[in-house]
């Protein structure tokens, strides 16, 4: 009598299912992380943090605003405020074009291998498989699309969305009037072959590998035009833009797409340059001297300083304005000011400012701190985890474009004032790295810079006695500057 050979004998693949999923199963066991002790702190990129992560108290509130430590670092919480960038605004008769894929294709026709097939060494070893099995099961591999541009004076702005990442190789884009670029997708989007001069902005659910793109908040996509989320998408769209689609073009997958400008809008002699919004005076110009945020007068210390960008924050009071100010050196940021100025119509004035009051500072002075009434203080602290909030995430993302290395650690010597209707904090960052002192990747209360640990290293010490110096004679620039 003949035995018939189970499946085990007959087939190698059911072997090699049966130990794998064995040794997942144990692994996940026994590698759980319940298993797992605490691991420290490791910070993710600044140039990609998601805008909004915090949002302060609303204004008027009776809750003052406090000082956080938050992921190891301190903060002043007035700058925990979402954004919302005016509107761009662009020349009459710009197109919005938009392409939607679910993924992109592999180049030369390519097919996807399953994961086992990318992996090398001996496929007889199961420990082998299963660390291969770890490192590609699930893996979503960018794939590019290129799209071609038809050259045209007829203004436009491109949205283009993928699930899956995608490379988005734009071709043509000199010479064709391109205002903007919007990425969007879940996982992280890029793109290559944009002018220098044009915006990129990305909308992902994932940080995105782009070195030239603002990371803005909010995650959408779609590439089928019947469906809920192309209407998201284009009211998405509309709220960023302003303006409605000219043509979508829409795919499960594809490697390539051409975007041809409306016949009906093309007109000859139509400008080419970019409009600004009218609300932003800051973005793109030179500053001495002073520099007004919200009709409010900020002064600046000695030289010459960058508007980096503009900004503003939803307020039902009246006006919510945050701008950010850098000089560079030899490609490194040297000083950078963030200031948020508020005015509110209803002449309740602002909660106590709790920044005022923290302890743990290298120097500070507090004149008055009412609730509702008048306010006046400065500090000087050092940031070990300086892009963390939207506003200076949106400036790390500026700056990154540029190629302006971010360092890890900044002193800050922040200043505040406020009346029954107006508000301004200023915060005056400098980076020790200008002056050679390189600081390490730590948690702020283990820093070097601490105040219980500074006096241990003369030069840094050395180097904050200088900040609070001026500081304290900045304080009294700050308070006698009007409205």
């Amino acid at each position: 009598m003949i035995r018939e050979e189970g499946l085990w004998v007959r087939s190698a693949a059911w072997r090699w299912t049966v130990v794998i999923t064995c040794l997942a199963t144990a692994m996940a066991v026994l590698l759980g992380p319940w298993n797992t002790p605490p691991k420290a702190l490791t910070k993710p990129s600044a140039s990609y943090k998601p805008l909004g992560q915090a949002t302060a108290p609303a204004l008027g509130q009776s809750l003052p605003i406090p000082a956080t430590t938050r992921n190891g670092s301190w903060h002043d919480a007035t700058f925990d405020v979402s954004l919302s960038p005016p509107v761009a605004s662009f020349p009459p008769g710009t197109e919005l074009h938009i392409i939607g894929v679910y993924e992109g294709a592999l180049v030369n026709g390519q097919q996807e291998q399953p994961w086992w097939a990318k992996c090398v060494g001996d496929k007889s070893n199961s420990a082998t498989m299963l660390d291969c099995h770890q490192k590609y099961a699930g893996q979503h591999t960018q794939k590019t699309i290129t799209v071609t541009l038809s050259r045209s004076s007829v203004p436009k702005v491109i949205a283009l969305m993928a699930y899956e990442p995608v490379k988005w190789k734009i071709s043509g884009a000199d010479g064709t009037n391109l205002q903007k670029v919007i990425l969007a997708g879940y996982h992280g989007q890029d793109v290559e072959g944009v002018p220098a001069e044009v915006a990129v902005d990305v909308y992902s659910n994932d940080s995105s590998p782009c070195q030239i793109c603002t990371r803005q908040s909010g995650a959408f996509y779609a590439y089928e035009k019947d469906s809920r989320e192309y209407t998201q998408a284009v009211e998405k769209l509309h709220t960023i833009t302003g303006l409605r689609p000219a043509s979508f073009q829409g795919s499960y997958r594809s490697d390539r797409f051409y975007i041809n400008g409306s016949p009906q809008t093309e007109q000859s002699g139509r400008p080419s340059s970019k409009a600004k919004s009218l609300t932003d005076s800051i973005s793109g110009r030179v500053f001495v001297d002073e520099v007004v945020i919200g009709n409010m007068n900020l002064p600046l210390p000695e030289g010459s300083w960058q508007g980096l960008l503009y900004a503003q924050s939803p307020s039902n009071r009246g006006s919510d304005d945050l701008a950010v100010l850098v000089r560079i050196e030899q490609n490194q940021l040297a000083e950078m000011i963030v200031v948020r100025a508020q005015f509110v119509s209803d002449g309740r004035g602002f909660s106590r400012h709790l920044a005022c009051e923290a302890k743990e500072i290298h120097a500070g002075s507090i004149e008055s701190n009412e609730a509702s009434g008048p306010q006046a203080c400065y500090w000087v602290n050092h940031d070990t985890d300086p892009w963390i909030q939207p506003i200076f995430a949106l400036a790390a993302n500026r700056l990154a474009a540029r190629s302006i290395n971010l360092p890890t650690l900044l002193v800050n010597a922040g200043f505040h004032k406020a009346d029954k209707h107006t508000a301004l904090t200023g915060q005056y960052f400098a980076n020790p790295e200008i002056k050679g002192m390189s600081s390490p990747n730590t948690l702020w209360e283990a820093s070097p810079w601490h105040p219980n640990h500074v006096k241990q290293f003369p030069e840094r010490a050395a180097y904050i006695q200088d900040r609070v110096q001026w500081a304290s004679t900045w304080f009294q620039i700050f308070k006698a500057t009007q409205p």
